[in-house]
């Protein structure tokens, strides 16, 4: 039979000389250690959770600029804004338009009222085009507000609520033509 750990006498008797981290340790200390390692194992797991029930927003679409977007069949139109000085004055609709279909396309846009905005626009099939020359002859609230306009494609007409900016800045060379 061996003698006790640490006590033999016979150098390198790996039975007598391998002490274990229990041996070297008293039991309160490993108890400590012990609760120590189970409240770090269970904060990680809460904390890597925590996201676990949250929505990821990258998956979010969203307008990442003043304007707004719509869709309508194969007609896409993005970052649209009407830039104005006053309500009831005149206001320029802004934004692109894309086509992602295979044929071309006439787009149009109508104020709530149904009054044409100015001229159409003809897009190529899978092409995207700048809205110009596509002013309103009176929009019905200020800048800094929301109104209503209709969307016009082969497809239908959808309403699309967008906001109204000053001509101001860098809007300042989009206002309508006197």
């Amino acid at each position: 039979m061996h003698p006790m750990p640490g006590t033999c006498s016979a150098p390198r008797h790996p039975s007598c000389h391998a002490l274990t981290l229990r041996d070297r340790l008293p039991r309160v200390k490993r108890l400590d250690r012990a609760i120590a390692m189970t409240c770090v194992a269970a904060s990680a797991a809460a904390l890597s959770a925590c996201s676990f029930f949250s929505p990821q927003t990258t998956e979010k679409p969203y307008n990442p600029s003043e304007g707004v977007a719509a869709d309508l069949g194969t007609v896409a139109a993005r970052n649209l804004f009407i830039v104005a000085e006053k309500a009831g004055g005149p206001g320029t609709l802004t934004g692109a338009v894309v086509n992602t279909g295979t044929s071309s396309v006439s787009v149009g846009f109508e104020n709530k009222d149904g009054a044409a905005g100015g001229t159409k626009l003809s897009v190529g099939a899978r092409e995207i085009a700048t809205i110009k020359d596509v002013t309103f002859d009176k929009v019905a609230t200020a800048p800094g507000t929301m109104t209503e306009i209709y969307l016009v494609t082969p497809e239908g007409k959808k309403l699309v609520t967008v906001p109204i900016v000053a001509a101001v800045g860098i809007y300042k060379d989009l206002a309508p033509k006197s």
